[in-house]
């Protein structure tokens, strides 16, 4: 009997020896091999925003979306992306400032208004610079890329997509047949001192003016014209209050995506190529269907009752002289050498 209870005893005894094995193998094998996991696919959760509308499928409305799918299926779910459009997080300046100081982890939004935060970006403020949109995303797709780059990381950014979208043009109740008809015509411009002179140096007499007054002042003769590319044109209705269509292409617009530079380089170099990537076919997206869109716009513009003035190789040739003097303008103020190398750029690109 004696036997038999320590036979029992030593049975139960190497039974909770065995379960507490069993205990310390599974917490030492699963524990440490979990925070592994963890620590090579870390979860981020993006907060992407524009001031530009989300509705309407326009070519960026469209690409933004894009953007969040495929960042988020090309990291099976790790990277997060939240869109914010319609100015939800602000306007441009403002979702600017979040961006660089690491509230909002990505921007999109034009040249323009980045200008205040690197201020070699007044490049693109010179009129008449691309002869069209193809040489533009040549340029901006090539070696001079990487020297923008450099200016938004100065500034704490990370240049992801930058490409052409389109053009100001200029919209009026006249056609410009000749450099005379610009002479004396009143046209609303932003209060940008480099549009401003390019206009003057045309003869006209540009007039800045909010442009929520905009409509009005057309409407009533305040201004004779004003000038903006054709979904400003089509949203708004000047074809209502403007007859012509001059085609004067004289200012590119030029779409950005930016991500605040310290958190893009705190992630795993397997999230910045996902990123890196998802941006690339962004980029061909938005430039190609930009394209597409703008013929279709430009067709509605006709349709609404607006003529298209084609402006001629005088014309022309008088615009780039006008420029000429804004790019002076540009060097004074952000130096030659960023001027040189973009014009460099441009003639490689021709």
């Amino acid at each position: 009997m004696k036997k038999f209870r320590i036979i029992s005893l030593i049975t139960i005894l190497l039974i909770i020896a065995m379960a507490l094995t069993a205990c310390g193998q599974s917490q030492s094998g699963t524990t440490p091999q979990s925070e592994q996991e963890q620590q090579q696919s870390p979860e981020y959760t993006l907060q992407f925003a524009g001031a530009y509308p989300s509705t309407g499928d326009t070519p960026r409305a469209k690409a933004s979306v894009m953007v969040k799918d495929l960042i988020e299926q090309k990291s099976n779910g790790k990277i997060k992306v939240e869109l914010y459009l319609d100015s939800q997080l602000g306007g441009d300046r403002e979702t600017l400032e979040s961006c660089q100081a690491g509230n909002i982890a990505m921007v999109s939004l034009t040249t323009a208004p980045a200008v205040n935060f690197v201020p070699k970006l007044a490049i693109f403020d010179i009129p008449m610079l691309f002869d069209d949109l193809d040489q533009a995303k040549k340029v901006l797709s090539g070696p001079f890329r990487e020297k923008l780059a450099q200016e938004y990381e100065k500034a704490g950014f990370k240049l992801l997509l930058i490409t052409p979208i389109g053009y100001r043009e200029m919209t009026a109740n006249k056609a410009i047949n000749n450099v005379n008809d610009f002479k004396g015509i009143k046209i609303r411009t932003m209060e940008n001192k480099y549009h401003m002179e390019f206009w003057k140096a045309l003869g006209a007499n540009p007039t800045p003016l909010n442009f929520s007054e905009l409509y009005i002042a057309l409407q009533q003769g305040t201004v004779d014209a004003q000038e903006n590319p054709y979904d400003i044109l089509l949203a708004n209705k000047f074809y209502e209050v403007q007859k012509y269509v001059n085609h004067t292409h004289h200012i590119a617009f030029i779409h950005t995506i930016v991500m605040n530079k310290n958190l893009y380089d705190s992630m795993p170099d397997e999230y910045k190529k996902i990123i890196d990537e998802s941006m690339e076919e962004v980029s061909e997206f938005l430039f190609n269907e930009s394209k597409v869109q703008n013929e279709q716009m430009l067709t509605q513009l006709k349709n609404n009752g607006m003529q298209v003035i084609e402006m001629s190789q005088d014309v022309k040739a008088k615009m780039v002289e006008a420029a000429e003097k804004v790019a002076n303008m540009v060097r004074n103020d952000v130096g030659s050498d960023i001027v040189d190398e973009l014009m460099k750029a441009i003639e490689e690109a021709k």
